[in-house]
C-alpha cells in the first residue's frame, strides 16, 4: 500500500479518465488517431517520435492538426464572445 493509503496498480502511472484527449499529433480521439506505431518505442501519436527517433508526420496527420486547431480557435472565438455578450448585457440590461 502506499503512502496515501492506496497504491496504483503495476504499470499504472495515473488513475484512468473518463474524458476523451486528442492525439498530440494529429489531433483526432485516441479511438481515431491515424498516428502510425512508432518502430523504436511502439508507442502512437507521441510528439517525442517525430523529435527523437526520426518519424516524419504524414500530409495526413498535419492536415488533421490544422483541421484541430482551427476548430478549437473556432470554439473559443465563439465562447469568448458569448462571454462579452453577457458582460455588456450585465453592464446595460436595457439593451
Amino acid at each position: 500500500m502506499g503512502t496515501f493509503g492506496w497504491s496504483y496498480p503495476p504499470g499504472c502511472t495515473h488513475l484512468p479518465w473518463d474524458e476523451e484527449y486528442p492525439c498530440d499529433v494529429c489531433g483526432n480521439p485516441s479511438d481515431s488517431c491515424i498516428c502510425p506505431e512508432c518502430p523504436i518505442c511502439g508507442a502512437n501519436g507521441d510528439p517525442k517520435c517525430y523529435e527523437e527517433h526520426g518519424m516524419i508526420r504524414s500530409e495526413e496527420q498535419v492536415v488533421s492538426m490544422i483541421e484541430y486547431q482551427k476548430a478549437i480557435a473556432e470554439e473559443n472565438d465563439n465562447y469568448w464572445r458569448k462571454f462579452e455578450e453577457e458582460e455588456r448585457k450585465l453592464e446595460d440590461p436595457d439593451s
